[in-house]
């Protein structure tokens, strides 16, 4: 913008609490008003198209403000300007909700840059997260107009109602509905949409994104098109990564949108996209639209927007921190049956993670039981064998954990646990077998206790097998729990039952596995085992380091 010579420039600097001062240099003649044709374009709905101007005085310093009979007035002092007003240093002019400051002597008479290609267009403005509703709003005795004065009053009601009715939200799903219930109370928008991060989808942060709720204005002759919200990707990429709240008056001109598509097509005038933030993450985005009026938004409801989606954030973070301790407690409730608790912690912390569905795995399998159970429950009492069992279930199921094993179920008095799936490692065979032999151990010595209580002691058969089995999770829709499937799991059941009191018979696949870790064994005669096809060598373990 050139300045004439001879003459010393003057501008307009805007009163904002905003990070970035606005200023805009006055030339010969400067036009205000709504319209992206204006020297000075400024989206509010309480300006005008043409609202007013700011002419030189031919020859001379003197600067001459007119209204252009706007609908809501300009106001210069706080006085309503009737007529061509000559401008002073410091005058405070009001234009809609927006304050300027005339500044009459400039140290050096700088162009006004031309926006960059990622800022706002002339057809548009935004507004960073920095805003500050205490000085957005002034006292009630400084507002002039009763109409700008019961509209403030309305937007800071909504604050304070939303609040209100946030706290108290059970579900996301009832938030958000709370959410753009009320902001349809207080802004004439035709519709309203929360986007919600998935954190599980691929891509970056625009591309997890989904439609968590949308409303529409009630009544509205919308088509079905409407009710799929498509935020411009360019204003998506802006309040996602710079974390900023966007305001556009007429979507169609403003070129941050980029001619997109999905503006064109569903007919995008007005809009506000405001970020959903907490201090370290993104939740998601919020985005009011109007498919009708241009110019319907101002600054000030971009603020209180911003001021809302602050407390939906935090609610919505509460919520989303309620459901994951909630789901976190029944994971943890859940493989605390079947897993030990360092697994326990690896899985809920996300260090480990279970597969679902049916895989195949190599898995070592241990079963163990009671020798003469039958004849045992007939002599003990009903209360003395339940205390037998619970007492012996939790000796062994703690032997289980220890070694990293997993408790896949009690049948009667038998234990079947699993090392190597769901979770497996390196390890699994030799932890088997030590797990076993800790087994017939703590036997021996809970039989000690019992001989010195005067109760009759117990003696356990184990087996162990080694193979490739079928696992996953599997029964009603009722009930699912995880076990596996083979002959891997046969086989050791077969061996358990050969197995005599105090014995531990492994198959040749385990043995072969854990031979080179120091485990002695000894070789018994091939037997032919119920449901296998071919005769088994077994080994029977006869020490484990």
């Amino acid at each position: 913008m050139a300045v004439p010579r001879g003459n010393i420039p003057c501008k307009l600097v805007r009163i904002s609490t905003g990070n970035a001062q606005q200023e805009i240099l006055l030339s010969d003649m400067t036009t205000i008003g709504r319209q992206p044709t204006n020297t000075l374009q400024i989206v509010d709905r309480l300006v005008s198209k043409e609202h007013a101007v700011i002419a030189r005085k031919p020859g001379s310093n003197t600067f001459l403000l007119s209204d252009l009979d706007s609908r809501n007035g300009t106001y210069l002092n706080d006085r309503l300007v009737e007529s061509t007003t000559v401008l002073k240093d410091e005058d405070i002019l009001r234009i809609g909700s927006t304050t300027w400051r005339f500044a009459s002597s400039v140290e050096a008479p700088e162009l006004q840059a031309e926006p960059a290609a990622d800022e706002p267009g002339p057809a548009s403005i935004h507004a960073t997260m920095q805003i500050d509703l205490a000085h957005d709003f002034a006292r009630a005795d400084l507002v002039l107009d009763e109409r700008m004065l019961r509209a403030d009053y309305e937007k800071l009601r909504l604050a304070y109602t939303l609040s209100r009715d946030l706290h108290a939200a059970p579900s996301i799903d009832e938030l958000l509905d709370r959410l753009l219930t009320r902001i349809f109370e207080w802004l004439p928008v035709d519709r309203g949409v929360v986007l919600l991060v998935d954190p599980k989808a691929p891509g970056e942060v625009v591309d997890q994104l989904y439609q968590a709720k949308l409303r529409l204005r009630p009544g509205a002759a919308l088509s079905a098109s409407d009710r799929d919200v498509r935020v411009p990707r360019s204003i998506m990429h802006q309040v996602l990564r710079r974390r900023e709240a966007v305001l556009s008056t007429d979507a169609r001109l403003d070129a941050r949108f980029n001619k997109a598509q999905s503006v064109v097509l569903q007919g995008i005038r007005s809009s506000m996209t405001v970020p959903l933030l907490t201090s370290d993450r993104t939740l998601g985005v919020l985005h009011v639209d109007s498919l009708i009026s241009s110019g319907l938004f101002a600054e000030k409801d971009l603020a209180v927007l911003v001021a809302v989606s602050r407390q939906a954030s935090i609610s919505i973070d509460n919520v989303l921190l309620q459901r994951r301790v909630v789901e976190e407690a029944a994971l943890r409730s859940s493989l605390s049956r079947m897993l030990s608790p360092n697994l326990v912690d690896r899985i809920v912390a996300g260090d480990l993670a279970i597969e679902k569905g049916g895989a195949q795995k190599r898995v070592s399998v241990l079963f163990a039981d009671i020798r003469g159970f039958t004849s045992l429950t007939e002599r003990l009492a009903p209360a003395d064998m339940v205390a037998l069992m619970n007492d012996y279930f939790e000796r062994v199921s703690n032997i289980i954990f220890k070694h990293d094993g997993t408790l896949d179920k009690y049948i009667g008095d038998c234990v079947m646990a699993l090392f190597g799936a769901p979770l497996g490692s390196d390890e699994d065979e030799i932890q088997c077998v030590r797990a076993a032999w800790e087994m017939q151990a703590s036997v021996r010595e809970f039989n000690v206790e019992r001989a010195a209580a005067g109760q009759e002691q117990i003696g356990i058969g184990v087996g162990i097998a080694t193979a490739q089995v079928i696992a996953g999770y599997v029964g009603s829709s009722q009930t699912m729990s995880y076990t596996v499937f083979g002959r891997g799991v046969n086989l050791a059941s077969r061996l358990c039952s050969q197995a005599k009191a105090g014995e531990v018979l492994i198959s040749p696949t385990t043995y072969d596995s854990v031979v080179a870790r120091g485990v002695d064994a000894f070789a018994m005669d091939e037997v032919r085992l119920k449901g296998m096809a071919d005769p088994v060598k077994p080994y029977r373990l006869t020490a484990v380091p």
